[in-house]
């Protein structure tokens, strides 16, 4: 049950610290706050807002906080969605779940390299990519739960029948849209914030 609420705390953890990074991205480019007066701004290196407006820290136009923001926070509600379900469904959403998790980690390398690149670092951001890994890992540790499988181990396959593959159609897609839509509002919030 520890992987249970590893993997809660660490969506949890992320999602607030990309709406933190967001809304620190808009209120600088707004001028609703100065620029290095943030909670992450300690000295003219360490400065998430130099880190937040540079070219690196967006991709195409969406800054990177709001992809994670989005991607955290759509995972998040995919995870609470997930917990609801029951037997197989359980188990078919955690291995989607766990399989956009592992995404999400390797995704993070690339963000890690280009924050290699900045002549600043933002102390909040590397925490992000740690807690992708950590999430990532623990939905693989859920994922054997549910049969007590020892570490490892893959879950029992089952015998799905039409109506059963329906359902769990219908679950997952209920779960996707829902974690879908929160990503898209986020994105959506950044675009009208913005002023585009």
């Amino acid at each position: 049950m520890r992987s249970v609420r590893l993997l809660g705390l660490a969506l949890a953890l992320a999602t607030a610290n990309t709406a933190y990074l967001t809304w620190r991205y808009l209120a600088v480019r707004h001028g609703w706050a100065a620029p290095g007066t943030g909670l992450c701004s300690w000295t003219a290196w360490i400065d998430c807002d130099r880190v937040l407006q540079s070219a690196e820290a967006r991709f195409f136009f969406v800054p990177n906080a709001v992809l994670g923001l989005g991607f955290f926070g759509g995972c998040g509600w995919f995870w609470l969605g997930a917990r609801t379900a029951t037997g197989g469904r359980r188990e078919l959403a955690l291995r989607w779940l766990a399989n956009g998790l592992a995404v999400g980690a390797l995704a993070s390398l690339w963000f890690l390299y280009l924050m290699t690149r900045l002549d600043a670092l933002c102390p909040l951001c590397p925490w992000n990519h740690l807690l992708a890994f950590v999430a990532a890992w623990a939905a693989r540790r859920v994922l054997v739960l549910p049969g007590k499988a020892p570490a490892g181990a893959v879950c029992e396959e089952r015998v799905t029948t039409s109506s059963d593959a329906g359902a769990d159609r219908a679950v997952l897609g209920r779960l996707a849209v829902r974690s879908v839509a929160f990503g898209l509002a986020a994105i959506a919030a950044w675009w009208f914030g913005s002023g585009r």
